[in-house]
């Protein structure tokens, strides 16, 4: 079976022949798109119970690991972010009652309760707000080419 690339190669050169990267470059694009990947899986709140019930909360490391993460709210990574609640989710899991209340399937559940509320009706509210906002009207003016009607006096 063949293996597909990770990372799509870069575009060829104008004489038709490909170009490589350097291998330090390769490894940052992988570090970069495993990063990016993982960030927005945090997205799901049933991943995030997994990584509860696996016990990932508990190490210092993965902890740390999750601190260094928070440069994607940095407007030059944030555009390549998807599923924006992913850093919300991040963020509140520096606080241990977040880590902790995500072993609770009942809140759990909430969360993609509320997530799932949120992506049925934020096209539907934004139409409604877009509706809601008074119509600008053209101020009547008299065409220019109408002169007004003067009476002489005689």
């Amino acid at each position: 079976m063949q293996q597909l690339p990770t990372i799509l190669p870069p575009p060829p050169l104008p004489d038709g022949s490909e170009q490589q990267r350097p291998p330090e470059r390769h490894a940052n694009l992988v570090r970069f798109q495993s990063e990016l990947e993982f960030v927005q899986c945090l997205a799901n709140p049933l991943y995030l119970h997994e990584l509860h019930v696996q016990r990932y909360f508990e190490d210092p490391a993965f902890l740390k690991y999750l601190e260094y993460l928070d440069y994607w709210r940095k407007p030059e990574y944030v555009r390549f972010i998807i599923y924006p609640t992913c850093l919300a989710y991040l963020q509140l899991l520096h606080t241990p009652t977040f880590r902790t209340m995500l072993g609770d399937m009942g809140f759990v559940g909430e969360l993609m309760r509320i997530g799932t509320t949120h992506f049925e009706t934020w096209r539907a509210e934004k139409e409604d707000k877009v509706k809601a906002e008074p119509e600008a009207t053209p101020e009547a003016s008299a065409p220019a080419d109408e002169k007004p009607d003067i009476e002489a006096d005689a």
